[in-house]
């Protein structure tokens, strides 16, 4: 199996690359693809299994998305053709038709889906959070300096605890074929190993999840204490 993470000298706050360490740990023979940001991505060129993009800071993000604008189509074919990508923090927000600073210049997004994202001027807003994806309780935190608005058809999380894609909304993330967006951090695959056994099955792969018994109290207790937040 080959993965290829995006940029990692820009995106990789938050300790998300745990993930790629983690996936690492399950998939012993995993091909782990850096592509820096002066580099053409590896999927222009090669089949890979899964594209990794991670949280980065709100300076970064511009550069980031002017860079991947002109791999929009190649991207939207990856998705179609059920290429395994994950999007956490605000790597998610780049996918959507533009991002509104806070002076309200905008700059584009990809354009794959119906919504956009706006920035706030005041403190980050920071959470905890619990959804619900396939009858599995999903956990994550929230560090973010946005929120997004519009209509999503086809959302990754039903959210039980915490704030959606804004704070009017239920509803987070996107769940299109193997394309998983979200803004939820911890890094999600660490922390939700029923999530992470879900997506190896579904590439069909051969796996181990490690020190599965240890996630599986942490999962729990995480779920426990976040319940009983005010």
């Amino acid at each position: 199996m080959i993965l290829e993470v995006l940029y990692p000298e820009y995106m990789n706050l938050y300790g998300d690359n745990g993930n790629i360490k983690y996936l690492q740990q399950c998939l012993p023979n995993l091909e782990v693809i850096y592509t820096s940001f002066q580099q053409e991505p590896a999927f222009l060129t090669k089949k890979i299994d899964m594209l990794y993009l991670g949280p980065m800071t709100e300076d970064s993000q511009e550069l980031i998305a002017e860079k991947l604008y002109p791999y929009k189509k190649e991207i939207k074919d990856l998705i179609k053709n059920n290429t395994f990508i994950l999007a956490t923090g605000n790597a998610f927000e780049l996918f959507g038709k533009y991002i509104e600073k806070e002076n309200k210049e905008q700059f584009k997004g990809l354009g794959l889906y119906n919504f956009y994202t706006i920035r706030f001027n005041h403190l980050r807003y920071n959470e905890n959070t619990i959804g619900i994806f396939n009858n599995l309780e999903i956990v994550g935190s929230k560090n973010q300096l946005s929120f997004s608005y519009g209509k999503i058809n086809k959302p990754f999380l039903k959210i039980i605890k915490g704030t959606g894609l804004n704070k009017e909304s239920t509803l987070e993330g996107i769940k299109d074929k193997n394309f998983y967006g979200t803004y939820l951090l911890g890094p999600i695959l660490v922390n939700n190993p029923f999530l992470t056994k879900k997506i190896l099955e579904d590439l069909k792969v051969k796996y181990q999840l490690p020190f599965f018994v240890d996630s599986l109290k942490a999962y729990n207790k995480r779920i426990d204490d976040i319940k009983k937040e005010k």
